[in-house]
């Protein structure tokens, strides 16, 4: 009986253990302004923002913006539909309230006006995530 206690208090203190490390992880996440002062704007140099910044899961992207409908936020997964600016079949979420929140997940997701003409002109952002 004494030996099935105490992989009990093993396995409990483990789990405890576990639920500890994945506190520590959400705790270091960092928030990012896209495009710093420029916020989510035509005037924004998205290259030039990201780089030197290594994105983790949890790590949160804030879009600041006018509420103007040619700013909404289109988050996709797909690189050619991104790339061709055709947001309307591969976005997996619209953002849309122009202090947009959006937390990272492991793997490329790519962000554009939802509208066409900016992103046409080249306001795109890609983010990889480790």
């Amino acid at each position: 009986m004494a030996v099935g206690m105490h992989k009990i208090l093993v396995i409990g203190i483990g789990i405890f253990v576990s639920c500890l490390l994945l506190q520590c992880e959400q705790v270091d996440a960092k928030e990012y302004i896209v495009g710093d002062e420029k916020r989510w704007s035509p005037d924004a140099n998205l290259t030039q923002w990201t780089e030197g910044k290594k994105f983790k899961a949890g790590d949160v992207l804030v879009f600041k913006y006018n509420k103007d409908p040619f700013l909404m936020v289109a988050a996709v997964r797909d690189k050619y539909l991104f790339e061709k600016c055709d947001l309307y079949a591969g976005a997996i979420n619209i953002y849309r309230s122009g202090n947009d929140h959006v937390v990272l997940e492991k793997g490329t997701t790519y962000f554009a006006p939802y509208l066409t003409p900016y992103c046409e002109n080249g306001m795109k952002l890609t983010i990889d995530v480790v």
